[in-house]
């Protein structure tokens, strides 16, 4: 775990990268209201007075681990809709690993979808989930304006895309078996493709 006994006159030395990924499996499984300090104390083998030098409050060591939630995301996920000339091609690929993504991770979902599922939570972090829905629907616009010809179907088609990816979230940490998912994700891969052909047709 993230400690080291120090020696005579050595300050406590703790490994960062360590200490948030503890921080951020404990929020993720269960939810912000629900970890409490001594969840945290056990997690990260630090006491509360170090944790609070170190991260500051609860909250400050939440937005801390939704970073790292949010650049693993990013690099893992949403740097393929980003990828190719096909859009279409690529969110066929995102929704392949994505389903790869959860299973990996346990079938705990999304933590920002979870955030939100639970109690209620302050407006800082209401108003950080949304934004990182925002930037998920902006990344599905990215990827359909490379491909789709009917601007109309742009927005329309992210949206529903959107809803797809949080239901597979809420399934994933609802029914918790990988095949489920798969199957899920399969559906959407299937819609996705019927898209692509009917973009294909009508350019033709």
């Amino acid at each position: 775990m993230p400690r080291n006994a120090p020696g005579p006159g050595r300050p406590r030395t703790f490994d960062e990268a360590e200490a948030l990924d503890a921080a951020l499996g404990l929020f993720w499984q269960q939810g912000y209201r629900a970890t409490t300090t001594r969840n945290l104390e056990a997690a990260l083998a630090m006491s509360q007075p170090s944790i609070y030098n170190a991260f500051g409050s609860k909250r400050d060591l939440l937005f801390r681990a939704m970073d790292r939630y949010e650049a693993r995301v990013d690099a893992e996920l949403l740097s393929i809709l980003r990828s190719g000339d096909d859009g279409y091609e690529a969110i066929e690929r995102f929704m392949i690993e994505l389903a790869r993504w959860i299973h990996e991770n346990r079938n705990r979902g999304c933590l920002m979808v979870n955030l939100m599922a639970g109690d209620p939570v302050d407006e800082a972090i209401t108003a950080r989930v949304e934004q990182y829905r925002s930037k998920i629907h902006e990344a599905f616009v990215a990827a359909l304006e490379r491909t789709e010809r009917n601007p109309d179907l742009v927005t329309v088609r992210a949206d529903l895309l959107l809803a797809a990816v949080l239901g597979l979230h809420i399934t994933a940490r609802t029914a918790g078996t990988g095949p489920a998912v798969a199957a899920m994700a399969g559906h959407i891969g299937q819609q996705v493709a019927e898209w692509r052909v009917a973009s294909a047709n009508a350019a033709g």
